[in-house]
């Protein structure tokens, strides 16, 4: 039985930040990361678009607003002084179509209650910010602070930051069984007894949380997203372009995606999967996941969930070249369907965790505290952008 202050199961961006945190607060603390994974870049950290959110999105007062402004000036700063790369790019919201005007000014004022800086532009000023940007409506919002970093970079970074001040991260180390009574842990290459253990599992943490006997009344659907890369190494883009969201469903829609190789991409589908790693085809769909994480569980709340239908109505539209091109032609001009090239490598699943009370997908983090046990249960986006902020708060908070 190995011992130490500290043990955290899951080694992606949360946990490694977490681990970070903790090292840097108390250097004589003895901290375990745990990954079944072979590195921390299998799964959600090293499939994010590196994009720091600003947090414009969110209710005012929820915790994905809080941490999420607090965690991208800290991310900023990270990279900043790491020697990272990074494009200070900046973000337009363009209304994809009339409809959407009306959540133009409810996005200013979540900005401005949640401290984003965000300017209305109109047509002339689009342009000018991203000459590629549709102007249809003549109306957008500007968010300056909005960047991209590299997420690889960026963990390979806070994985040394961890070594470096003592922690220990075992990659190849599945969690099989947890006694929160006894404070234990057992892998497949020993036991663990720990002070205080942190279930950051992401696609697999409700189901570590169920072998630590917790009970909620929560279900977890997960949702593939894919991309299509555009074909032309020419085509470039100044900055970020998202569409003005629906605010009534709980994704943000098709828009814009580059990194440092000046790469352009458009997404992300918002597909419901029956496997937690079902990236592509069969792949990572187990017989335990597919009995849990049923695909009726979907049509349910396509019956009883507002707005829903009408993302089903979109994902359908996804389905083909040209709903992919029609999408991305509401928010950029100059794309047509022969350049879009769907990209096998850059598929990501959301961890999304469903409240049968409320009937909905829930769209705020969730931490559940329970024997000395700390288990994030919806670790959706931002926690990119917001996980050094997460770390802070999960120490705080449940740190004792």
């Amino acid at each position: 039985m190995k011992s130490c202050d500290i043990l955290i199961i899951g080694g992606g961006i949360v946990g490694l930040t977490l681990a970070r945190e903790w090292l840097l607060r108390t250097p004589s603390a003895k901290v375990v990361v745990l990954e079944k994974e072979g590195n921390s870049i299998t799964h959600g950290t090293g499939r994010n678009s590196g994009v720091i959110h600003s947090g414009i999105y969110y209710t005012e007062h929820s915790l994905r607003a809080r941490l999420c402004v607090e965690g991208a000036a800290l991310m900023r700063d990270y990279v900043q002084a790491k020697g990272l790369w990074i494009d200070p790019c900046g973000k337009l919201l363009i209304p994809p179509s009339e409809a959407a005007l009306d959540a133009i000014d409810v996005l200013k004022t979540r900005g401005q209650a949640n401290q984003v800086e965000v300017r209305e532009v109109d047509g002339k000023q689009m342009r000018e910010i991203e000459p590629r940007a549709n102007t249809q409506f003549n109306r957008a919002l500007f968010i300056p602070v909005t960047s991209v970093v590299d997420p690889k970079s960026v963990a390979a970074a806070v994985v040394d930051d961890v070594r470096q001040l003592g922690g220990d991260i075992r990659y190849g180390e599945k969690v099989l069984r947890i006694d929160t009574g006894r404070g234990t842990v057992r892998t497949g290459a020993g036991s663990y007894s720990a002070g205080l253990v942190y279930n950051v599992a992401g696609l697999h943490a409700d189901s570590v949380a169920k072998n630590a006997g917790l009970q909620t009344r929560y279900s977890f659907q997960p949702f593939k997203g894919k991309y299509w890369k555009h074909a032309d190494p020419e085509f470039q883009m100044r900055c970020l372009v998202y569409p003005i969201p629906n605010l009534k469903l709980p994704f943000l829609g098709v828009h814009t995606a580059h990194n440092r190789h000046g790469e352009v991409y458009f997404g992300p589908s918002s597909t419901p999967v029956i496997g937690r790693e079902n990236y592509s085809g069969l792949q990572g769909i187990t017989m335990r996941d597919g009995l849990s994480l049923s695909a009726a569980l979907f049509w349910k709340l396509l019956r009883n969930t507002n707005g829903l239908r009408a993302l089903a109505w979109r994902e359908a539209k996804l389905l083909r070249l040209a709903g992919v091109c029609h999408e991305v032609s509401q928010l950029v001009t100059g794309v047509v369907a022969s350049e879009l090239q769907q990209s096998i490598a850059k598929v990501g699943i959301r961890s999304q965790i469903f409240d049968p009370k409320a009937q909905s997908l829930v769209n705020d983090f969730v931490v559940v505290d329970e024997h000395r046990t700390v288990h994030v249960l919806n670790a959706i986006s931002p926690a990119f952008t917001a996980s050094f902020a997460f770390a802070n708060y999960l120490i705080d908070q449940h740190g004792h």
